[in-house]
């Protein structure tokens, strides 16, 4: 039998756990070519979703995400779309194999995301707080409202 001190520790790192991933602990980052000053929250979700496929500048949307296993991956369809980043990857998959989505470039930390994202005005992810904090000049943060 588990002691009780044990739930109760695991119940309250698990609160903790969720109230930071509600509270933010990530930002959208996007190429700095790209002129797209903020979006709205239903705007990034189109954008992670497939909806949306352009920039207003006309340039492709192209997605940088993690594996299922990385913490911005995690925090991207829980926070966005409210499943598992399991659930979120398998339909973006059916959206990539079906031609609705472009294939996204893939990068499971921060380092690599920015890396990825300097590449091209099309690109954008999410980074921790943390790692928009020393941002290079090709890549910006876009406020989520």
């Amino acid at each position: 039998m588990t002691p009780r001190w044990i739930l109760c520790a695991c119940l309250a790192l698990a609160v903790v756990s969720r109230s930071r991933a509600d509270a933010g602990g990530y930002v959208l980052v996007k190429n700095a070519k790209n002129p797209t000053p903020s979006l709205t929250r239903d705007e990034a979700k189109n954008v992670f979703n497939g909806h949306t496929k352009e920039w207003g500048n006309g340039e492709a949307v192209i997605l940088v995400i993690g594996s299922e296993d990385s913490p911005a991956m995690t925090w991207l369809a829980s926070t966005l779309f409210g499943v598992s980043a399991k659930t979120f990857l398998a339909k973006l998959k059916q959206d990539v194999f079906k031609g609705d989505v472009r294939h996204p470039v893939s990068a499971d930390d921060d380092a690599k995301t920015v890396k990825r994202i300097e590449a091209g005005p099309g690109l954008v992810g999410f980074v921790s707080d943390d790692g928009a904090k020393a941002l290079p000049p090709d890549v910006a943060v876009v406020p989520v409202r």
